[in-house]
């Protein structure tokens, strides 16, 4: 399977890539990006031996490498910005399983790139072996402090927060640095597996699959906690429990951070995705906002966003985007906005959950079909030809969105997995049942 992904380099190792992998990596991009790189890792068992590769490589041919060591995403793609560096990379796979590392690549300002806007050609250096020849230099910083000054900067609390929280960092990079952000803003935080641990021994580094929000439901309740957090393996996604141990929807959280903004920056623009419910564009327009659709993943989002000089983005896998960030998707910086909302309103998650519009849904929990890699486009591609033959209207911003008078429906290739994958919607029952009956008909017809 290829390794050069939509958003990334990523696989497991070292079956996928290895050290020879990250030595080229880092040639490559160094030959691409020259310059001064920040280089960090998650906390993956196989990160020391590929960052250690990876550097050697960035040093052949002339960067200068400044090594942040373990951290989350976030905090690697502030340095960038903080630093003045020309560009970055972290050693991670994200949410994916613990056997799974890779490489996340970062221009000027923390500015993630894209297939499109590079790994295309990073993976072109890489396997043509052209790459500059030089001497580079390295040195150690520690950004911690800086990054958690940053985050204090940007939250102002109308009054002094009381809430006690629950941060399962899921022994990923983000155990370094959240649990300390929370608590110099003002809360109580109780932690839960933040020690890192690249052999995750306690849940697998997804925080969106239900399953491994158990421990964090538990701990809430137990602890009489106001809500719990969940982060991924590099910090960037995030999950949300709330103090009856429900699991938040990321639809509701996306919307409170909508409200943020819109209740301080009447007319800005929101950006969200194709696959997102019709809840949040209704969200936007209602609070006077100017709504933006993007297709899926972060690289994308982050440029829209820049593009538009949007205030606030966000996906329903939990990632979420700022002005403030650079457009970069921050989930401690996501964490501290819901909870200066939560403070400043003296309202509930409850009470947002309440108001927010309701449509029968297949979309916070998207359906996934295997397919055979070679046949996943294809498939779309046969699929808007049949829906244009039908009549039906489309967008096909990302995949193919059939759009009826009371609902939709999508179905979209993942840019990462040899999966097609399914949400619909729509605004009664019986228009519910009559497209999720045309869906079945489509997903019958999936080549296994």
């Amino acid at each position: 399977m290829e390794i050069f992904k939509a958003y990334d380099v990523r696989g497991i190792y070292p079956a996928m890539l290895n050290e020879e992998t990250a030595l080229g990596m880092g040639k490559a991009f160094g030959t691409f990006n020259p310059g001064k790189i920040v280089v960090g890792l998650d906390t993956r068992l196989s990160g020391p031996s590929l960052k250690k590769r990876l550097v050697e490589g960035l040093l052949s041919v002339g960067a200068h490498v400044v090594d942040v060591g373990v951290t989350a995403s976030p905090a690697l793609m502030f340095a960038v910005r903080f630093l003045k560096c020309d560009g970055g990379v972290m050693v991670t796979a994200s949410h994916n399983p613990k056997e799974y590392n890779g490489f996340k690549f970062y221009r000027k300002n923390g500015i993630p790139i894209s297939y499109e806007s590079g790994i295309n050609k990073i993976q072109e250096l890489f396997r043509n072996r052209r790459f500059l020849q030089g001497k580079g230099q390295i040195e150690e910083r520690d950004i911690h402090d800086g990054y958690v000054s940053f985050l204090m900067d940007n939250v102002r609390f109308s009054k002094k927060p009381t809430l006690k929280v629950v941060v399962d960092a899921g022994n990923g990079g983000g155990g370094v640095l959240y649990p300390d952000a929370l608590r110099k803003a003002g809360l109580t935080v109780l932690e839960l597996f933040c020690e890192p641990d690249g052999s995750f021994p306690n849940r697998d580094p997804d925080p969106s699959k239900p399953e491994n929000l158990r421990a964090l439901q538990n701990k809430v309740v137990q602890a009489g906690a106001d809500l719990g957090f969940a982060y991924d393996g590099d910090g960037d996604r995030l999950a949300v429990v709330d103090t009856d141990g429900s699991i938040v929807p990321t639809g509701i959280v996306f919307s409170v951070l909508i409200r943020n903004v819109l209740d301080r920056t009447p007319g800005a623009k929101v950006v969200y995705t194709a696959l997102d419910s019709m809840a949040i564009d209704d969200v936007i327009k209602e609070h006077g906002g100017v709504p933006i659709v993007c297709r899926v993943g972060h690289t994308y989002i982050t440029q829209k966003l820049l593009e538009e000089k949007a205030s606030v983005a966000g996906e329903i896998s939990g990632h979420y985007y700022f002005k403030e960030t650079f457009g970069a998707d921050d989930a401690v910086f996501a964490t501290l906005k819901l909870v200066e909302t939560l403070v400043n309103s003296g309202t509930k998650l409850a009470d947002y959950a309440r108001e927010y519009p309701k449509y029968f849904s297949q979309v916070s929990e998207t359906s996934r079909f295997k397919i055979k890699e070679s046949e996943k486009l294809p498939f779309i591609e046969r699929l808007k030809t049949q829906f244009r033959r039908d009549g039906y209207e489309i967008d096909t911003l990302d995949g193919v969105k059939v759009l009826f008078d009371d609902g939709w429906a999508m179905l979209r290739p993942s840019n990462t997995e040899p999966i097609i994958s399914v949400s619909y919607e729509a605004k009664t029952k019986e228009g519910f049942d009559r497209i999720e009956k045309l869906v079945h008909e489509i997903v019958a017809t999936i080549p296994q």
